[in-house]
């Protein structure tokens, strides 16, 4: 029996010993790929990290303590970590790309005049934001299919982005034309979400503090007017926003505007339609809290 228990922690150790040696040449391989893509781009931006690890059940590639700065310019933005699943490093431009950024430090006084009404609201000199961006390429069927690209900050909130575009291409002839070309581009379904994290709050806190009143009393204002629009409002979609838009005050969450048409448009069409009723019927828009 001893000698069974003594043969398995044996056999953990020599797993244990394998799976770290395979993930330091992992870390090791993936340090060189990355130092290459930063020295392929040195005449852009400079880039500084601490360490690089890889994560060998979902091969992630993860960067720690990461300095960022375009070239000769003397601030630097730094991030907590940088996360890449899949990376086209064979393109110009990066055919697939999925990457995350987490506690990208945002200094409040860089924002300018905005930074006062930041602070009125509650947030400190330092936001930290997120920062996500997962997208495809197909190059034979020129489609381009972004599906999630987000930015959001702590204690904010996120707003995450994703669409799908046809007859588009990611080479950089075809980029430099798109000036001349996007009418052509077709456009399938689009979609954007808002996910509170105490911003509407804090707004609303702020709001009662300028008029003097209890956060409670002033949301419930703010639904009694949009409740009065609502009966007022002959138009259904407009109604129907003006619900959705109640129900997101009342129990802030999450809130999705998405459009997707019953057929493939041209963009040049969508351009072109100027009125807002056909707009929205043209696009398929809906919007739900």
């Amino acid at each position: 029996m001893i000698k069974k228990l003594i043969a398995g922690i044996g056999l953990a150790l020599a797993l244990f010993a394998v799976y770290w040696g395979i993930q330091m040449y992992a870390s090791n391989a993936a340090e060189a790929k990355v130092n290459e893509v930063i020295a392929k781009n040195a005449s852009i931006v400079d880039v500084d990290y601490k360490k690089v690890s890889v994560d060998l059940l979902r091969t992630d590639v993860h960067l720690f303590d990461i300095l960022v700065s375009p070239v000769n310019a003397k601030e630097k933005i730094s991030i907590d970590e940088i996360i890449i699943s899949d990376f086209d490093d064979q393109s110009d431009i990066p055919s697939f790309l999925s990457m995350t950024c987490n506690g990208i430090g945002l200094n409040i006084n860089d924002l300018g005049k905005n930074a006062h009404k930041l602070r009125a609201l509650g947030y400190n000199d330092k936001l930290m934001v997120n920062l996500t961006t997962n997208y495809t390429c197909d190059k034979e069927k020129r489609e381009l299919n972004i599906q999630k690209l987000s930015l959001g900050a702590d204690d904010i909130g996120k707003i995450s982005v994703g669409f799908r575009l046809g007859n588009i291409s990611l080479e950089p002839v075809e980029i430099a034309m798109l000036i001349f070309s996007f009418p052509q581009i077709i456009f399938h379904e689009a979609r954007i979400e808002y996910q509170d994290d105490s911003l509407v709050d804090r707004l609303i806190k702020f709001g009662a503090e300028q008029k003097n009143v209890s956060a409670e009393d002033f949301k419930k204002a703010l639904i009694g007017d949009i409740e009065k629009e609502i009966a007022k409002e002959k138009d259904e979609f407009a109604q129907n926003a003006l619900i959705e838009v109640k129900k997101f005050l009342a129990d802030p969450d999450d809130f999705t505007i998405s459009a997707c048409p019953s057929q493939p448009q041209p963009l040049g069409r969508i351009m072109r339609t100027h009125n807002p009723k056909d707009f929205i019927k043209l696009l398929n828009i809906h919007l739900q809290s």
